[in-house]
């Protein structure tokens, strides 16, 4: 059985009276603190308030996004609660092996940015630390905990979306672009609560597509309006690779809708209305956005890409002035850094896989990608097959997006959208839901 609780002594003497604290309710209130930082306080937000989170200067501390700071308490809360640490580890061998081996998969990538290549821990920190501590400690969340957390994060993701609406129509941006510390003041697209038009479209698609497929603590009806809502929004983050796998992704499961309809699945009149409402909401939306001259905008992204289709064939040769020592076990990070300007990639290399081997050398990234597949295994072998594609969604924008390889909350956001939403997806009218 748990121990939820340690005793605190009064005095130093071992026979003193002590006084029990339950540390189940400290554990539960810094995973959501830790899921509110992650979702509200993007980078850029951040920089807005006067932290240099992803500018230039100040101290290394502040280069640690808050949602990090908080997991990690959160997580030795939890352990607490498990009975220690070798209580959880045996637990988390038995029920999370996938997440024990991404834990290791972090420790050899934390080895060779601090030892080897004596760089910044914090995109470690921020990038996988956050991720697994967050995956420990919502899988302990309670049913009702569990749906509460669901609707917040819903709840933050639907005003996320309509602040894309908003910003874009309204001619206005809630936090100003910046990249490397140069402000992209030609860029169109909303930032919103999430920062970055790109994770904005990445965390909008795997969204729509996990409540299209049943998850989400929503009945049929708003889960409808929501995926139509969402779809829409995505044409205001700019996402072109995210607006095709969510339309792709849409079409199937309509179409598997469709077949089970011929094959005589029964659903209700307030199902058939919520779909007909939002059928006709997309429709009028479309309609705005062709009369509003958004529609350019959003062709011009599929038409003129500013050489970024070039500039992903190009960063391919940033190996060329590598030794093959320097493939293998990783270059000097600096230098690669360097190399960007010049192959046509000033920010970032475009492709989390091809950045890492470049950043991290390709023996790191052989077995920590065998972690992150180890991981990705947990979530499938926890919530089903149907998590498979949100999952994809996400597998294929990573391969056109620095993603991971540089610093990113995107793992946290996924991991803790798709943990919410499919631990509290609901079953049909025969079954209870999970949450």
């Amino acid at each position: 059985m748990a121990v939820r609780a340690f005793q605190l002594p009064v005095s130093y003497s071992s026979a003193g009276a002590g006084v029990v604290i339950d540390v189940r309710p400290f554990a539960v209130g810094l995973t959501f603190l830790s899921v509110l930082a992650l979702f509200l306080l993007s980078g850029q937000m951040l920089n807005l308030i006067g932290i240099p989170y992803d500018a230039a200067g100040g101290s290394p501390l502040v280069k640690i996004h808050p949602a990090s700071y908080l997991s990690v308490p959160a997580l030795m809360a939890w352990i607490v609660v498990d009975g220690g640490v070798a209580a959880f580890l045996v637990r988390g061998w038995r029920e999370s092996p996938g997440l024990i081996v991404f834990f290791l998969a972090i420790g050899l990538l934390a080895f060779q940015v601090i030892f080897v290549q004596k760089t910044p821990i914090s995109q470690v920190i921020d990038n996988f630390v956050l991720t697994a501590c967050l995956f420990a400690s919502l899988v302990r969340l309670g049913a009702g905990e569990m749906r509460s957390l669901a609707l917040l994060v819903q709840g933050i993701l639907a005003v996320n979306s309509l602040l894309g609406y908003a910003e874009v129509l309204g001619g206005f941006r809630l936090t100003p672009l910046y990249v490397n510390g140069e402000l992209l003041s030609w860029e169109w697209r909303a930032t919103a609560l999430l920062g970055h038009p790109l994770m904005n479209a990445m965390t909008t698609a795997v969204c729509l597509v996990s409540l299209a497929l049943g998850a989400g603590p929503f009945r049929r009806g708003p889960r409808l309006l929501l995926v139509a809502f969402h779809f829409g929004a995505l044409s205001f983050f700019g996402g072109r690779t995210a607006m095709v796998l969510s339309a792709a992704a849409l079409f199937v499961i309509a179409a598997g809708a469709g077949a089970r309809l011929l094959l005589g699945w029964r659903f209700s009149l307030a199902t058939a209305a919520a779909a007909i409402l939002a059928t006709t909401l997309l429709v009028i939306g479309v309609i705005l956005v062709v009369d509003g001259g958004m529609i350019d905008r959003i062709l011009h992204r599929f038409v003129d890409d500013d050489g970024s289709a070039m500039a992903r064939v190009a960063m391919l040769s940033i190996f060329r002035d590598m030794s093959w020592p320097e493939v293998v076990f990783g270059p000097d990070v600096a230098a690669v850094k360097a190399m960007l300007p010049r192959i046509g990639t000033p920010y970032a290399i475009e492709s989390a896989y091809i950045g890492f081997v470049a950043y991290y050398g390709g023996f790191v990234t052989l077995f920590f990608l065998l972690g992150l597949a180890a991981f990705f295994g947990e979530l499938v072998r926890r919530f089903g097959p149907s998590v498979l594609m949100p999952l994809g969604i996400y597998f294929v924008i990573s391969t056109a997006i620095s993603s991971f390889s540089t610093k990113s909350l995107e793992l946290a956001l996924l991991t803790t959208l798709l943990i919410t939403a499919f631990a509290c997806r609901r079953q049909s009218p025969g079954g209870a839901p999970p949450c």
